[in-house]
């Protein structure tokens, strides 16, 4: 299946983190078809990504959808309830975005009367998009999207395939489909256990800005297998200090949650960044102890 997706306020919340979010229903009580239809996504189902007037590229569905407060990155002024629907999904963008107006002149004979994600409205017949989330979109006016895209666009028995020459997001050309798929899926939905766990707040010192507090990875994806990756024991809800310095060694905790200073780095230096060395993470769990123990081998002490 396809699906046109409005992401203007959100986009780049949501591509960097590899999901698609939308609320139940508004804080009135009201929920709406467009986000009803995230219930309708399967894997491998693929949504072409609009955001303020061109179509940016296109994401392929890796998971079934789960409940989810409203990601914290959000910054946004809205009228929605916390509660909603998320399904982890692999963003590719398109060599070059696609204006709307290109694309309606292309597909519009393919876009259906009730439900169509744009339209001509306004004495002035402007081309934009529908007010709303999630639209059904049809297998035909897919082809032409990805033909204005330059992409060779297969249709498989119901399944979607798409083979691209364009570079997939924050990958390099050369790198893999599957590695892609390995390096990204599952983001979303590890970043909203471990602000549920760490309770909203920086393990180390309580900040409680969520629009800045980071999930690190205690073992980084790179050296994490699959189970790892997305283990809420291999993360630490951090503010963006610590998890700098965390992520390059420069600190670590013992298994009393003790912060751990590099040798590396001058004293000096820790403390014009407000680091003590007095930090102490509370209630570390069984499963945090032991991936710190693989953090702590590699602490930088030259």
């Amino acid at each position: 299946m396809y699906y046109w997706v409005n992401q203007g306020k959100t986009y780049k919340e949501e591509k960097e983190g590899g999901y698609l979010w939308a609320p139940i229903q508004n804080n009135k009580g009201n929920s709406f078809f467009h986000w009803e239809n995230m219930t309708k996504l399967k894997p491998n189902d693929i949504v072409f990504n609009y955001r303020k007037g061109f179509i940016m590229g296109y994401c392929q569905i890796k998971t079934k959808h789960f409940l989810a407060p409203q990601p914290e990155e959000f910054n946004v002024d809205v009228e929605w309830e916390k509660e909603g629907y998320m399904i982890d999904a692999e963003y590719v963008l398109f060599t070059e975005p696609i204006d709307i107006k290109t694309a309606y002149k292309t597909i519009n004979q393919y876009l259906p009367e009730k439900y169509s994600p744009m339209n001509i409205s306004g004495v002035e017949l402007k081309i934009k998009a529908n007010q709303g989330y999630l639209y059904e979109f049809s297998a035909k006016a897919a082809e032409e999207l990805f033909k204005l895209a330059n992409i060779n666009f297969i249709e498989n028995y119901g399944n979607n395939e798409v083979n691209e020459d364009e570079v997939p997001y924050g990958l390099p050309k050369e790198t893999s489909k599957q590695n892609l798929t390995t390096s990204r899926v599952g983001q979303g939905e590890f970043r909203q256990r471990i602000l549920r766990k760490w309770n909203y707040k920086c393990a180390v010192n309580g900040t409680s800005i969520k629009e800045i507090l980071i999930a690190s990875h205690i073992v980084p994806w790179r050296e994490a297998n699959d189970k790892e990756r997305l283990d809420v024991d291999n993360g630490l809800l951090l503010s963006p200090t610590y998890d700098a310095l965390f992520d390059k060694y420069l600190i670590s905790f013992d298994n009393e949650g003790k912060i751990i200073l590099s040798e590396s780095m001058d004293k000096k230096d820790f403390y014009k960044l407000g680091v003590t060395g007095e930090e102490k993470i509370d209630n570390l769990s069984a499963g945090n102890k032991k991936y710190l123990e693989r953090h702590r081998e590699k602490i930088i002490n030259l």
